[in-house]
């Protein structure tokens, strides 16, 4: 089901129902599919080592279907960034922002980072083949249940400090007691998939920055590797997560 809001998610940054259908695996299926179309067509772009940002922004528009609203603007730090992006007139989200990292020596998005450039498309996908996620993020933006959890995602679960099995557990249980039981299923949903979806970015960038250095040799002095997504621990702190989530739904079932 989709949740209500107030804030509504609009046309233009929703792709056609027809293509948002089955399990969440062959979403996400469609998803990496659909970033590797767009890794395809990027490459071809890259006749020096960077590319401008309108050259990426339209791009991106070439290979997403149907007519999605997306800019790519500049980042004040390293790294990426994508969010959505709120007109007040509409009361809605109207268009996806990615934002890249630009520096004094370069004016586009540079060929060794496409490991961060492809981990961003990989969000920007994931969010239109998953149209729910994004839905339950507005709800808890909305409740402000976003911001009051929002610590403990960084600090606990998308973080590579030292991962110990029980302390997380531990912790986890009691910063759950603050919430509702509807609160804490929202929480729990929404940190399971932005964690399965954080490690497929991850290796989505991995794996294409290998590959379009491999195809420009002549545009590299030495081939770099990219952020390794095993220091964050995903796989074993979403098993935590779903296993409370588990109980929690279960909890809430008995009469």
């Amino acid at each position: 089901m989709f949740y209500d809001s107030m804030i509504k998610i609009l046309p233009s940054v929703k792709l056609p129902l027809k293509l948002c259908k089955g399990s969440y695996a062959e979403r996400i299926a469609l998803a990496k599919k659909l970033n590797n179309n767009f890794f395809n067509h990027l490459n071809e772009k890259f006749t020096t080592k960077e590319v401008p940002f309108d050259v990426f922004e339209k791009t991106l528009k070439e290979c997403t279907p149907g007519k999605i609203n997306v800019n790519i603007l500049e980042y004040d730090r390293y790294g990426g960034y994508t969010c959505f992006g709120l007109n007040d007139s509409k009361n809605g989200i109207d268009k996806f922002l990615i934002y890249f990292r630009k520096t004094p020596y370069t004016e586009g998005v540079r060929l060794l980072e496409t490991d961060i450039s492809l981990h961003e498309t990989s969000h920007y996908f994931c969010h239109l083949t998953n149209p729910k996620h994004s839905a339950r993020s507005v709800k808890m933006h909305e409740s402000g249940l976003q911001a009051k959890t929002e610590d403990f995602y960084r600090e606990h679960l998308y973080t590579k400090n030292e991962f110990k099995e029980e302390d997380l557990k531990q912790r986890l249980n009691k910063f759950l007691r603050k919430f509702t039981n509807e609160e804490q299923i929202d929480f729990l949903q929404n940190c399971r998939y932005r964690m399965l979806e954080e490690y497929i970015a991850f290796d989505d960038g991995q794996r294409y920055l290998d590959i379009i250095q491999d195809r420009h040799p002549d545009l590299i002095c030495e081939k770099i590797y990219a952020r390794e997504k095993e220091v964050y621990n995903f796989p074993e702190k979403i098993k935590i997560v779903t296993d409370k989530l588990k109980e929690v739904l279960q909890n809430a079932r008995k009469p």
